[in-house]
């Protein structure tokens, strides 16, 4: 089995090079693994063909009684912690922070020869699989 830490470096700097967030601002937040938010975000982007084709049968994705996991998730935001790409989640564990700019996103994203082009759709599809995550998670709460 391949190691997850190239799962973490593309998937960070793919998200990091799709951040909006100009200079004053905070470096962008990363949903974490609590709320289920990240796990059902990157099942979408995954089958909608972001990230690379061998992520389809790397990453596994099961119904639990919490909800939608993706089981190498937590390794992937432990490894992207441990590499200091992201920091600690905040206390609720519904984000963290990425610690990378988009310089030494594309260093890492050189490593796998992925083109800058292809990490900002891979990051556009997640964010836009985040956003669609966490409006039905409201919608959940509402009833």
């Amino acid at each position: 089995m391949k190691p997850i830490q190239d799962i973490a470096e593309v998937l960070v700097s793919s998200w990091v090079l799709t951040a909006k967030a100009d200079e004053h601002e905070e470096l962008d937040a990363l949903p974490a693994t609590q709320q289920g938010v990240l796990d059902r975000a990157l099942e979408a982007a995954v089958t909608a063909g972001a990230f690379p084709a061998d992520w389809r049968e790397r990453l596994h994705f099961v119904d639990s009684r919490t909800g939608l996991q993706c089981v190498e998730l937590d390794a992937v935001i432990s490894a992207a912690q441990r590499a200091l790409f992201t920091q600690d989640p905040n206390p609720s564990y519904s984000e963290t922070r990425t610690k990378i700019d988009p310089r030494v996103a594309r260093l890492l994203l050189r490593r796998y020869k992925i083109k800058d082009a292809q990490a900002i759709e891979w990051g556009e599809k997640l964010r836009e699989a985040v956003a669609a995550a966490r409006e039905t998670m409201r919608a959940y709460a509402r009833g």
